[in-house]
């Protein structure tokens, strides 16, 4: 606890003495000679990380830990005995989704907002970048401190959850009409941006996707729609797809899993991609030691680290080559359509956008056979046996198909359309395991064990992260009104955040 604090009174300190910008931002944007301390463009890539980690220790305790419960990867390693996926974390690890967005977010976005003068294009990408990485936050915890959040000020009431949510799609409204409208004016933020080396024009496709995201998260119809037909256009094509280049850094999932050994594939998408004879499953796993895609059940209190170093990996590039990590793909935006016809949000036809949604995966992987797969009307997931380890077989009861149902009822449709989200989305742990929880797709392999003291369906999984202990301290009357939000007013894994199935 003390080096939070330290940390963060360290950030406090930091942004107060740095000096100010007298001149008039248009002034600042255009001078050759404008000082690079406190330079908009420096401080900017630290927040676009934080939008997907590259760092290894950062991408480990956020995206593929608490990822884990989105079905994709399975933690090869138990630290002593304290896991996210045996849902008895320790409380050093569970503050880290919260903290390390917090500090590395508001350490830089609010020396924008100051030399900005809350006002031009860098202070509408950094409103973009915090409403997103919030998002991720809220999604994992619920109610955030967000709209009263002041630079030096981080342990202040928490907005409700659906007042983050609101907050979020508004930043993000103002930073898509501003970047939108950038125009032909350069690349202010090119060689420094790892998504899109400064094309405003895709940030701007990226925020409405986000605002069509977070829409559907909370079932917001009218912004969906905003956002779907917005001028400035939504990641519709794969060349609009934000993809975090890992730079001179290795893909953290290949040296978590290449190297040091934590990390291997999930049972539950390996099972459902073997099941449907899915031609992308070389494009996202190695081989296990017996020759044939193989994924790890989570959940199982303990083993020895060096019986399960056999599982089929994530296939992320090398050492020497890694592969850059997705915020946000085209597909995604086909399948959030989908949803949006089938909820009767918008009108269409849905078999083309699930489909299409399907093919832009398959493209973006590089993948053949697209054509064949979407008309696949007989292949399910596999059951899980023979498991390499001898970890537990799993019966699953469902029996989705791939070729879109147009006879189908609602719900067999939506199960459709989230299972082959799921698989285009990969690996996004955190907004998969968004979706899990938001409409029940798709049908988990049960956890083996509960270590914890929450009441855990093992059918299901955690339902959100409790509260980091630094803000049960620090923050403590603000802690106690927002847990006392939730419902039945318990802090834990268990509870329901309110857009939860």
């Amino acid at each position: 606890m003390k080096k939070v604090i330290k940390l963060i009174v360290f950030v406090g300190i930091a942004a107060m003495s740095l000096p100010g910008c007298t001149d008039k931002f248009e002034e600042f944007n255009t001078n050759p000679y404008a000082p690079t301390k406190g330079d908009p463009s420096l401080l900017l890539p630290t927040m676009i990380e934080q939008m997907m980690y590259v760092q290894q220790n950062n991408s480990q305790h956020i995206d593929q830990m608490v990822g884990t419960y989105g079905g994709y990867f399975t933690l090869t390693n138990r630290w002593g005995g304290q896991n996210f996926d045996t849902f008895n974390v320790s409380d050093d690890w569970n503050k880290d989704p919260y903290n390390i967005a917090f500090t590395n977010i508001y350490s830089n976005y609010f020396e924008i907002e100051s030399i900005t003068e809350a006002d031009g294009h860098f202070y509408a990408i950094a409103k973009l970048i915090r409403a997103a990485v919030m998002m991720r936050v809220a999604d994992c915890y619920g109610s955030i401190p967000y709209s009263k959040v002041r630079d030096g000020q981080m342990y202040v009431a928490y907005d409700k959850e659906e007042e983050v949510y609101k907050h979020i799609m508004d930043d993000l409204k103002y930073a898509v009409g501003i970047l939108g409208s950038f125009g032909n004016n350069g690349k202010p933020l090119a060689g420094k941006d790892h998504i899109y080396d400064g094309d405003y024009a895709k940030w701007a496709k990226l925020g409405n996707s986000f605002i069509m995201r977070a829409a559907m998260r909370i079932g917001d119809k009218e912004n969906f729609v905003d956002a779907m037909n917005s001028p400035f256009g939504y990641v519709k094509e794969n060349s609009d797809n934000a993809m975090m280049d890992c730079s001179s850094q290795r893909n953290p999932y290949e040296l978590a899993s290449a190297s040091w050994g934590d990390l291997c594939c999930n049972a539950t998408i390996v099972d459902y991609m073997n099941g449907f004879k899915d031609p992308r499953c070389s494009k996202y796993f190695t081989k296990s030691k017996r020759g044939k895609f193989e994924g790890m059940p989570a959940g199982n209190a303990s083993f020895e680290k060096g019986k399960v170093q056999g599982y089929s990996l994530p296939n992320f590039g090398t050492e020497s080559s890694p592969a850059p990590m997705p915020v946000f793909v085209a597909a995604e935006s086909q399948f959030l359509i989908a949803e949006a016809i089938l909820k009767n949000w918008i009108s269409g036809d849905i078999a083309s956008y699930y489909e299409n949604g399907i093919r832009l995966s398959f493209d973006q992987w590089g993948a053949s056979g697209a054509d064949t797969y979407v008309v696949d009307n007989t292949s399910i997931p596999n059951d899980h046996s023979d498991d390499l380890a001898n970890f537990s077989d799993y019966d699953r009861r469902t029996q989705v198909k791939i070729a879109f149902n147009r006879q189908g009822s609602f719900e067999q449709q939506l199960e459709q359309i989230i299972t082959q989200k799921w698989i285009a989305n990969y690996p996004m742990g955190l907004e998969a395991w968004a979706d899990h929880r938001r409409t029940g797709y798709p049908e988990m392999n049960k956890y083996a064990n509960n270590l914890g003291n929450a009441n855990i369906d093992l059918n299901i999984g955690a339902r959100r992260l409790r509260y980091p202990y630094t803000e049960k301290n620090l923050n403590k009357s603000n802690y106690d009104e927002a847990v006392g939000w939730l419902a039945g007013g318990v802090d834990n894994e268990a509870t329901k955040l309110f857009w939860i199935k």
